[in-house]
């Protein structure tokens, strides 16, 4: 049976209890019906989405995963404004930019990782790829304010990769940690 899955870098309780603050005030400024924010439970940052895996294309990333995870070392990311895909114009994904504070590293991770499942037959996305917390999607047409918006200024360690599984439901996606790989 195929899942649906990607790798991800999960964030502590705290980050997501303060990126729900975040989203409260948010809604109460873009309380439009077109936007759908995210549960701050599911909040992560996505290093690349695969699409529906057999177990055995699983367990080809997990082996891609458990041997990349040894050759980067632990890194800060730090919350820095909110932006929109593909803009604040016309937005379709409201985020959270997260430019990482300790040089390239986590971008480095994020293209070797791509190239790596290239190699064993995974097809991704050729978007260029920037650290970000999606905090909703907007289906439709809306104005999105963001004027007089505290952003926290939040350090997000990264110490680990997830390989996650995500389950579709009417209410929403439910994500489920399928394996988790420490970085050095």
């Amino acid at each position: 049976m195929k899942k649906r899955v990607f790798i991800a870098i999960n964030l502590p309780l705290a980050i997501k209890e303060e990126l729900n603050k975040l989203i409260s005030r948010t809604k109460k400024i873009n309380s439009s019906q077109s936007i759908r924010y995210v549960k701050a439970k599911n909040i992560h940052l996505t290093l690349h989405f695969l699409g529906y895996l057999n177990e055995d294309q699983i367990n080809q990333v997990k082996n891609v995963l458990k041997s990349l995870a040894k050759d980067f070392q632990e890194t800060v990311l730090i919350t820095k404004k909110i932006d929109a895909f593909p803009n604040l114009n016309q937005p379709r994904v409201i985020f959270l930019s997260c430019p990482e504070r300790a040089g390239e590293n986590l971008i480095k991770l994020q293209k070797n990782l791509g190239e790596n499942l290239k190699k064993i037959g995974i097809i991704l996305d050729h978007r260029l790829w920037q650290p970000h917390l999606t905090l909703a999607r907007i289906f439709g047409h809306c104005q999105f304010k963001t004027q007089n918006l505290i952003i926290p200024k939040l350090e997000i360690p990264v110490n680990s990769l997830e390989l996650m599984e995500s389950q579709l439901s009417p209410f929403g996606a439910e994500y489920k940690v399928l394996a988790s790989y420490t970085l050095k």
